[in-house]
Order: structure tokens, then C-alpha cells, then sequence
């Protein structure tokens, strides 16, 4: 008979091991443990991680201020260090709570360091460590480790973590600023900044004052020797006064596209022909652009920007119109008039299909018209012409015509003149921009460096700087107030084919670098987007700072949270504004201008 066990019987080990009950009581008791105890260990990464990223935050202020703070002492006298210490000791404490998740960090554990002296150059070194608790010794206790000695001695596992972070600053007596300022200028910007308040002024308005503003306060430091510069931007930027057209940096050649009655400079033959001042970028021997800034003496060189009838040219074909048994017929001539080459004069009553929706050859138009169909029972005598900049009837309409591109300079009164002329038309393209602020920034495109007449028109030589010179800060401002939008992609000149991107009479992205998988499409925001980043990811490794502002309203669509989104990843890290209105935009342009400054992190 078996034996019966009361509820107050003991249980042996043995059974509560082997049995069911006691089977899933160890289990559930081993796997609370390692669960509670990675709590723990995850805890303790988390606050590590926490806590090294405060004190960090904390050192890199104490760094800044504490350089800044030089200027009050003389740090070879030994009661002045002491003082400079004990305030650079005091501008982390502001930063860092004390006791902050636990953090214990003695006096001794800060350190503050200067060297060099303030006429060449100062370099401000900050450190500090402390210990913060663990809750995972706390948990599995201190067990000891064996260290493997003859000794037998065992070494017990820390409870507390150490946690240091450290940094350096460089203060120069009086660096050296060259800022280029890559400013929207497209036709959005004609609009009014904020629509329930038109006192305000339109936001090219708002653009011209905060710029102006932003050049006064940077010439107004005694501490930097400061170059300015000025890229307008749409879908292209206007080079004409910045470069000479003679240079090794362009081809003055038009083979990419129609040649046919083209011409650098203006011709008697040709109304309204010369070139406009607008390139377009390189493209190598397999039509690759790249995102590059390249040097004036590169090959493939850039090319002018120019319009022109297809290669195959222009046929205008006149048509009469029959009605019969209710049956509409269009009936083509089939003689046409041909225009082989710009200027293109054409009857603004036709269309690019007859009113019955027909053409000569019987195909769709294609993007790039290069067909025209006028009824000849029209009485129409209204033309349109276009020349070989792309302005209508002779005008200052064509694309090319945006404010000109002013080269870094120490002249206020230049800069003054080139904002003002700034201008809302047109539009938006911007690593166009991008790409030419780049350039002003870049040595090799220095008259000394590229040769004479080759390089950027100054009276300096020697701008832009080497790259290595002590104290250089090379930085871009970007703005823009909308997203990459070439504009359509047919007509005479669909904007998507003629740009200072794509190019002339072509609308494909088409690099191995920036598109791998194959080609990409002016017609695509996002291939835009891409090759945007791909630019300003170039820019940053090759050592520029680049403030990204957004400027005016934008909505919660995709397309303009893809827009923030590009312009803020296009930013070196925390340079990212949006500017809602003109005021914020002035306070947002002289808080960049009070950033750079003569001290700057190091490590």
C-alpha cells in the first residue's frame, strides 16, 4: 500500500528535484534569475550610457566657455590659472548636476589644461571621470575570479563603473572665415511669409534683410578675418560674373546638344545669342554625373548652359479643318517651315497636334517639341520667340537670368549690391547650389592654384584658401523654402531637361555613384533628394560646416517631410533650422553669425 504524505510532510531535495512540480519550480526559478538580472545589467548600459553623454555634453560647454574665459586672465601667472581652472570647473558643474544618476566624481577626477600662448594660439584641454553604481553586482553578488596566479590571490568584480570623458578646444588669436551663403531664389519666394500677416513682407523680403544683417555682424568682428560670398540658386546658378568665360574650367562648346547657329559670344547673324553666364555639371565619357566640385582644369570640363531647337530641328506645318457627315478631318501640309538653330519664331495660336489631336507623322510629340501646327483659317498674327538663353521675345525671362554668383569677398558694399539684386523667379534645384557653394570653397579653384584667368575673378589670388591654413573655417548656409522641383518635363523647354544639373536636352540622373542600380530621373523628387545628400555628404568629409535652414510653412505630406527631412540630414550634426517667418529667419542667420567664432572643438 503506498504511503500517504500529510500536507505538513517534509519533502525531500531529492523529490522536489525529480519531480514535476519541482521540475518546473527550478526552471521558472533559473529563468527569472537571468531575466531579472539582464534587467539589471541593461539598466546599468543604459545609465552608462546616459551618464557618459551628460558629462560629455557638460565638458564640451565647459570647453567653449572656458576657452572663451581665457580672455579675462593671464594664465602665466600661477594665481590667475588657479582661478581659470576653478571657473572652467564651475562651467561643467552648471551642466552636470551633482550626483546625477548616482555619479560620484571627486574634485581631483576634473582636470583643465591650457597651453600655447594667446598671440599664436591657445589649445584648452577639459577631462574628467567618475564612478557610478551597478545594479547587477548588487543582483549575482561579488563573485570573485580566479587570476590565474601561483599566489592564488582572486580578484572581486566591480560594483561601479568608471565614466570619463575628455575634450579640446583651439583659440586662435584671429582665424580666418569663408562663408558662402546658398540662398533660394526661385519663384515661391515671392510669396508672402506669413499669409495672415502681409506686413511682414514677402520672403525674399525677409531673405535680403536677414542677409544683410548676417554680413554686417560677421564684418563687425575684430577676431576674424572674414570672405563672404553669394550663390543664388533655381534650378541653375549664374557664374558669368564670377568666372571668365575664357577659362580652362568650361568647354565653349555646344556638340552636347545642337550647335546649330550657337555662339559664346553675341552674333550679328543671331538675336539675343551669347552666353548667359549658366553651366551645367560634367558629365565623364559614360554620361556619369558626379558629386564632386572638381578643379577648373578637370576633364570632362563643364559646358555652357543653352537653348536651342532639337537636333533634328523645328517644323511648323500649317492645316485646314473639314467638317463632313458630322466627321471632324484635319488635313496636314506637308511642306513645313524648318528652323534649324535658335532664334525659333512661332505662332502662338498653334499647338504641338492639330485641333483634331493629329501630327504629320502620326507619333505622340515628343517631350522636347520639335512640331508646331497652326490652322491656317486662323487670323492670329501673335508670335513667341525663343533665343538661345531661353527668354521669350527677347526678355530677361529665360532661365539664366537670376541674380549673378558674387566670389568671396571683404567688400560689404559688393555683397550689399549682389543680395539686393536677389530676385524670386523660377525653379528649385538644390545641389545646383550646392555645388557652386562647394567650388568657392575649394583651393584648387584659386587663381594661384588653377592659373591665371582660370580660377574664381578676385582681387585676392590666394582665395579660396588652402585647406590647411591654421584657423580656417569653411562653412555654407543653405536655404531654401520649398523642395527639389525642377518643373515640367515637356514644352519647348521642359525645365526637367534644360538645368544646370541634368543638363541640355537630357532629364536622367545617370551616375554609377550616387544611382548604382541604374539611372535616375530628373521627374523623381527622391533621386533628387538623393543626389542632394550624396553632394552634401561630399562636402562634410572634405572638412566644410554646412547650416541648413527651411524657410516658411510647410505641411505634413510626405513631400514636405522628405524635404525637412533632406535638408536636416544635409546639415553637419545640430546646424538644422526652420525659419516660419522672416523675424525667426533674422534671429536664426545672427545666431549662426555669433557661432563662428574664434574657438572650436577639437576632439
Amino acid at each position: 500500500m503506498r504511503k500517504q504524505h500529510g500536507p505538513l510532510s517534509a519533502r525531500s531535495a531529492r523529490n522536489l528535484v525529480c519531480g514535476d512540480e519541482g521540475a518546473v519550480t527550478m526552471m521558472f526559478a533559473i529563468c527569472a534569475s537571468m531575466m531579472i538580472g539582464s534587467m539589471c545589467m541593461a539598466i546599468d548600459s543604459i545609465h552608462y550610457e546616459m551618464t557618459q553623454a551628460r558629462m560629455q555634453m557638460a565638458l564640451d560647454v565647459a570647453t567653449l566657455s572656458a576657452g572663451a574665459d581665457l580672455a579675462h586672465y593671464d594664465t602665466t601667472k600661477p594665481a590667475d590659472l588657479a582661478n581659470w581652472k576653478t571657473d572652467a570647473r564651475a562651467f561643467y558643474d552648471v551642466n552636470m548636476p551633482s550626483g546625477y544618476l548616482a555619479l560620484n566624481m571627486p574634485n581631483a577626477n576634473f582636470s583643465a589644461s591650457v597651453t600655447g600662448a594667446p598671440a599664436t594660439g591657445q589649445t584648452i584641454k577639459l577631462s574628467a571621470s567618475g564612478s557610478m553604481p551597478l545594479l547587477a553586482p548588487v543582483f549575482f553578488g561579488k563573485a570573485k575570479t580566479d587570476t590565474g596566479s601561483d599566489s592564488g590571490n582572486n580578484q572581486t568584480n566591480p560594483d561601479t563603473a568608471t565614466v570619463s570623458a575628455s575634450n579640446a578646444a583651439l583659440r586662435l588669436p584671429k582665424s580666418t572665415l569663408e562663408l558662402v551663403m546658398v540662398l533660394d531664389n526661385t519663384g515661391s519666394m515671392s510669396d508672402y511669409a506669413n499669409t495672415k500677416d502681409y506686413t511682414a513682407g514677402t520672403k525674399i523680403t525677409g531673405l535680403r534683410a536677414a542677409a544683410q544683417n548676417l554680413v554686417t555682424s560677421i564684418f563687425q568682428s575684430s577676431t576674424t578675418d572674414s570672405y563672404v560670398g553669394l550663390v543664388p540658386f533655381t534650378t541653375m546658378v549664374n557664374v558669368k560674373n564670377a568666372l571668365q568665360p575664357t577659362g580652362k574650367w568650361i568647354t565653349p562648346l555646344f556638340d552636347n546638344y545642337n550647335a546649330q547657329h550657337m555662339s559664346m559670344t553675341a552674333s550679328k547673324n543671331w538675336k539675343g545669342s551669347g552666353w548667359g553666364g549658366c553651366a551645367v555639371e560634367p558629365r565623364d565619357a559614360g554620361g556619369n554625373l558626379r558629386a564632386e566640385a572638381y578643379e577648373p582644369a578637370s576633364s570632362p570640363n563643364f559646358r555652357p548652359f543653352f537653348w536651342n531647337v532639337p537636333k533634328n530641328s523645328f517644323s511648323v506645318y500649317t492645316y485646314t479643318k473639314s467638317t463632313k457627315n458630322k466627321i471632324t478631318t484635319c488635313t496636314i501640309n506637308s511642306n513645313p517651315t524648318v528652323t534649324v538653330g535658335a532664334p525659333l519664331t512661332y505662332l502662338t495660336s498653334g499647338s504641338v497636334t492639330t485641333s483634331c489631336g493629329t501630327t504629320y507623322s502620326g507619333a505622340t510629340p515628343p517631350a522636347i517639341y520639335d512640331q508646331w501646327y497652326v490652322n491656317s483659317s486662323s487670323n492670329s498674327t501673335s508670335t513667341t520667340t525663343y533665343d538661345q538663353n531661353g527668354n521669350t521675345n527677347y526678355g530677361t525671362n529665360g532661365p539664366c537670368n537670376i541674380a549673378p554668383a558674387l566670389f568671396l569677398t571683404k567688400s560689404q558694399s559688393d555683397l550689399t549690391t549682389a543680395i539686393t539684386n536677389m530676385k524670386a523667379a523660377g525653379s528649385t534645384l538644390i545641389p545646383t547650389g550646392l555645388l557652386w557653394g562647394w567650388r568657392m570653397l575649394k583651393s584648387s579653384w584659386s587663381d594661384n592654384v588653377a592659373g591665371a584667368g582660370n580660377g574664381f575673378i578676385s582681387t585676392d589670388t590666394s582665395l579660396p584658401r588652402p585647406e590647411t591654413t591654421q584657423g580656417l573655417q569653411r562653412v555654407v548656409i543653405v536655404l531654401t523654402d520649398g523642395e527639389n522641383d525642377p518643373g515640367g518635363s515637356t514644352g519647348f523647354m521642359p525645365p526637367q531637361a534644360f538645368n544646370g544639373l541634368s543638363g541640355v536636352g537630357r532629364a536622367d540622373l545617370t551616375s554609377s555613384t550616387v544611382f548604382p542600380k541604374g539611372p535616375g530621373s530628373m521627374g523623381s523628387v527622391d533621386d533628387i533628394n538623393t543626389y542632394q545628400l550624396a553632394v552634401c555628404s561630399a562636402m562634410k568629409q572634405d572638412g566644410i560646416i554646412i547650416y541648413s535652414i527651411t524657410f516658411g510653412t510647410y505641411g505634413t505630406d510626405t513631400a514636405s517631410v522628405s524635404a525637412q527631412t533632406t535638408m536636416q540630414n544635409c546639415a553637419s550634426p545640430g546646424n538644422y533650422y526652420h525659419a516660419p517667418s522672416n523675424t525667426t529667419l533674422n534671429q536664426i542667420f545672427q545666431q549662426i553669425a555669433g557661432n563662428l567664432g574664434v574657438l572650436r572643438l577639437t576632439q
